[in-house]
């Protein structure tokens, strides 16, 4: 019977990296550890307020001598606490899947994967499959005892499932389709046969140099990509020779690699509003909402994305364990918190967990196919359930219900195929596993080159460098003796190693080797972008040992010239991805401000590229705001389109960026196989009719400390630029009876006036925000009309809180100078020490939403009747603005004006320029 358990969290602190230690970060995160499970505590580093977070484990990595912030723990200390009962639950054969989850660099891979050498660094998986070969070779001369394991490896990327153990020119245009089986849903990826752990090793290698090439070729945004790691395990047992069946124990250990927790602004002061259908971010909302329908008892809809698709069989039948990896430091406050309420969720979920042994294999497939029939028509059942609209609306899921029903006859083929794959395993040897390994390793070496170690290329050549150590210098590019020539594709002349990534151009760039001087040199044409040690080159220049090499927007390398190393320059440790991009960095401005600024404009680079290459009408400029709430300095991106300029913040652009770097790569593979280019359907990351915002207006809240009525006519300031209008906002508090002023003298009873604050602790006191009009500016170069629609307004009390709901009023409709709402919500709090103490600086912000009109507004051309080709609104309060504007004109206008002149609450040259001084006045 099937043991039910909760999931194990266990949360690990790394050291500080180097981009921290220049950016002055203070350690803001300590560990506990308690009779029965641990404790994690975050301290703001603005505020001083410390959260505390309970978990199985802590494992504090930071520091072996501070004192005060736990226990210091190593790789044994982390695998004798989780890398063990993955290690027994395998071998009992029950299912194991290990979720690694924080922001990059936080040391997902180092828990999870450790390092190669020396032993004492390595990982939870590499211990556990060391392990299991061990127990292997025990048995190795034992007739009776035969083990099989292999290891698949895939990534899901913008909903796209990619094999990565598979050479990149067999991947499908729209990834691997998931078929669904007893335990879920599976695909059908290169499943690698492996006779010891160097074949773990090599799969591992094989996998990491396909995402390195994919991170090369498209940008830093795929280290987005969730990447899980299967490793199959089989142990069979005959109890003689002649006997036709064994015991079989199965288990699968899945290490899933979750991407997220990336840096993003503050909602209260950037205005996200990220569409839950993108697709970079539609995986972990997903699985968040799997894992809180799990936690509550609910059946999750695994459907929602690909990645909780796969995950199906992990989460419903299996022992889960999550590590999140944290960064101490104080510039990665946001990021952790995000980190740890994660997986503060997840550990609420409980999973039953039962054994896979069986003693008759072949009538375990055979039962095993029935099962997953009935499984298959339960989920046709449950989508014509969902089809009559009796669980959900019906449209997505009545089309879903007939794509599977398309389907079933198809999943009958794939089911006989499956049952010949899985007898044919049982019947398989060591031989069979071995050929086809040696037949796996000619691919991958004609496409990803020789599988030989760094350390043995006795020729300079180019090591990739990653923001994911585990990426770096796995890929290798070697100079010849003389010209060695990099660039795009070119049929005519062809490169010698070819990149066809961002920003590289045909001929981008030629090495030279002088093999009797022992040097090299590295040049290029003006328009391909090449830099050495952040700087771009001007001519011929020579390249020693350890230079930094930047070629188009994302290729970073690290030069090594075997042989010469004492030419080149000398550091403690070698450079890495973060070196190089720290010299590009914005000079004059903090480490830390430097890097994101560095980072902002390669992307903004990489957006403009595909923007060209794609032929858009869009143009992209980095800006820095100040947050208001927290003083820090924002990355955000001016976006000029046909209808207007926008300011999308640094997330929203980051995950469009994501989508137009998807099209352009569909874009780069037609142009190559010289086909014609359609874009796909849907929604274009390079329009945006999304509402955006406005502007912010803050009231503050220490009139509530006494219960006084607030009534602002408060300014409304754009993320960037100055004020954009104004509006009227009133905070009014309400007595015991439920009642609003205005009330009379100050001796009326009625009154809930106090005299101060202290006089409400413990008590719950109520009052009503109302929203009643905004005023835009005029802007002149606008024309006559209001450059927003459909404007809106939305707000917290606590802008802090990610838990609390916003408050909005309805939108008004159309085009409008003064939307108009007189809209209330009574709000009730019970005031508390926190509340008072920070009454004196608490405010709320009100953000105003809305949409660029979508067209001009009819201008009248002064002294004639003729009006331009508009679309007019039927809102009445804008035709009388309209009006009066018309009569403003009118009362100014002594004389006809000169030619070519136009009236609009102004005056507009021929030149197009504005003015509110009649010209000739």
């Amino acid at each position: 019977m099937a043991e039910e358990e909760s999931v194990k969290v266990a949360v690990r602190m790394r050291l500080f990296n180097g981009r921290e230690k220049n950016a002055g970060a203070t350690r803001v995160v300590r560990m506990q550890q308690e009779d029965k499970g641990s404790k994690t505590f975050i301290v703001h580093p603005e505020t001083g307020k410390e959260n505390c977070f309970a978990f199985d484990f802590s494992f504090q990595s930071h520091s072996e001598t501070e004192q005060g912030i736990g226990e210091y723990a190593t790789q044994d200390t982390v695998f004798n606490s989780l890398g063990k009962p993955v290690l027994y639950c395998a071998l009992e054969g029950r299912n194991v899947c290990l979720f690694a989850y924080g922001q990059t660099g936080a040391g997902k891979s180092f828990s999870m994967l450790g390092k190669a050498d020396p032993p004492s660094l390595q990982g939870i998986i590499p211990r556990s499959c060391l392990e299991i070969f061990r127990l292997r070779d025990t048995e190795r001369d034992d007739p009776l005892v035969k083990y099989q394991i292999s290891i698949q490896v895939v990534e899901v990327y913008c909903e796209m499932i990619n094999d990565l153990l598979e050479v990149r020119s067999k991947w499908p245009a729209n990834g691997h389709k998931p078929r669904l089986t007893k335990d879920g849903y599976v695909v059908d990826t290169v499943t690698r046969p492996c006779g010891c752990y160097t074949d773990i090793e090599q799969a591992f290698t094989i996998a990491d140099k396909n995402r390195s090439v994919g991170s090369h070729a498209l940008n830093p945004e795929s280290s987005r990509a969730h990447t899980i790691y299967t490793i199959n395990y089989q142990r069979q047992k005959k109890t003689s020779v002649e006997a036709k069946q064994a015991e079989t124990i199965t288990a699968k250990i899945n290490l899933v690699d979750l991407a997220g927790s990336e840096r993003s602004e503050s909602a209260g002061t950037t205005g996200q509003m990220l569409k839950e259908g993108n697709a970079i971010n539609l995986s972990l909302t997903a699985l968040g909402s799997t894992i809180k329908a799990l936690s509550e008892g609910k059946r999750p809809n695994f459907r929602d994305s690909k990645l909780t698709l796969l995950l199906q069989g992990s989460m419903t039948n299996g022992k889960v364990i999550m590590i999140a990896a944290v960064s101490p430091a104080s510039i990665c406050y946001d990021e952790s918190m995000s980190t740890l309420r994660f997986a503060e969720r997840i550990k609420m979920v409980k999973i039953k967990a039962k054994k896979n042994v069986t003693q008759d294999p072949v009538a375990e497939i055979k039962k095993e196919m029935e099962e997953m029939r009935r499984v298959m028509q339960e989920e046709i059942d449950a989508l014509k359930l969902a089809a009559e609209g009796k669980a959900v609306p019906p449209t997505e899921k009545a089309l879903e219900l007939q794509k599977l029903l398309e389907d079933q006859e198809e999943t009958e083929r794939q089911l006989r195929e499956d049952f010949e794959r899985q007898i044919a395993k049982l019947n398989s040897n060591d031989g069979d596993d071995a050929a086809i390994r040696a037949q796996m390793d000619a691919e991958y070496e004609s496409e990803l080159g020789p599988m030989i170690k760094v350390e043995e290329i006795s020729v300079p050549h180019l090591r990739n460098l990653n923001e994911d150590s585990r990426l770096a210098e796995t890929l290798t590019y070697a100079f010849k003796e003389g010209v060695t020539k990099i660039g795009r594709s070119n049929k005519s002349d062809p490169p010698d190693i070819e990149f066809n990534g961002m920003g590289i151009v045909r001929g981008h760039a030629t090495i030279t080797w002088d093999k009797e001087a022992g040097q090299c040199f590295i040049e290029g044409p003006p328009e391909a972008a090449t830099t050495i040690n952040g700087k771009q080159i001007e001519g011929k220049t020579e390249i020693t040992h350890n230079f930094r090499v930047w070629l188009g927007n994302n290729y970073a390398f690290r030069f090594v010239f075997p042989g010469m190393e004492e030419k080149g320059e000398k550091f403690e440790t070698t450079p890495d991805y973060l070196f190089a991009e720290n010299e590009k960095a914005a000079e004059g401005m903090g480490n830390e401000l430097g890097t994101r600024l560095s980072d902002a404009l390669k992307k903004v680079e990489q957006a403009r590229i595909i923007a060209a290459d794609l032929e858009k009408q869009i143009a992209f400029e980095p800006r820095l705001v100040k947050n208001r709430v927290t003083d820090e300095d924002n990355v955000v991106v001016n976006v000029q389109l046909p209808h207007g300029v926008l300011v999308w913040p640094w997330e929203k652009f980051n995950l469009r960026l994501v989508e137009m770097v998807r099209i352009w790569q569909l874009w780069q593979t037609q142009i190559d196989k010289g086909e014609a280019f359609e874009e796909p359907e849907g929604d274009s990351p390079f329009e945006d009719f999304e509402p955006q915002l406005i502007g912010e207006a803050d009231v503050w809240m220490a009139s509530l400390g006494n219960m006084i009525e607030n009534e602002q006519d408060a300014k409304i300031n754009a993320q960037v630029g100055s004020q954009v209008g104004r509006i009227k906002l009133k905070i009014s508090p309400l007595n015991d009876k439920g009642e609003q002023g205005p009330w009379g003298d100050e001796n009326d009873e009625d009154d809930p006036f106090v005299d101060s604050p202290e006089e409400l602790l413990g008590k719950e006191i109520s009052f009503i925000v109302k929203i009643a009009s905004i005023v835009f500016d005029v802007d002149l170069k606008e024309g006559a009309t209001c450059k927003y629609e459909d404007v809106w307004v939305r707000y917290k009390l606590d802008n802090g809180d990610p838990t609390e709901h916003w408050s909005s009023c309805p939108q008004s409709e159309g085009n409008t100078f003064t939307p108009t709402y007189d809209w209330e919500k009574k709000h009730s709090l019970v005031v508390d020490r926190e509340f008072i103490d920070s009454l004196s600086h608490r405010r709320i912000v009100f953000q105003v939403w809305g949409k660029l009109r979508s067209s001009n507004v009819p201008v009248k051309v002064a002294g004639t009747n003729q009006r331009k080709s508009v679309t007019r609104t039927a809102d009445p309060r804008k035709r009388t603005l309209e009006d009066l504007n018309a009569s403003l004109c009118s009362l100014k206008e002594g004389k006809p004006l000169p030619e070519g002149w136009t009236m609009v609450l102004g005056y507009r040259s021929p030149l197009g320029e504005f003015t509110d001084t009649r010209p000739g006045a």
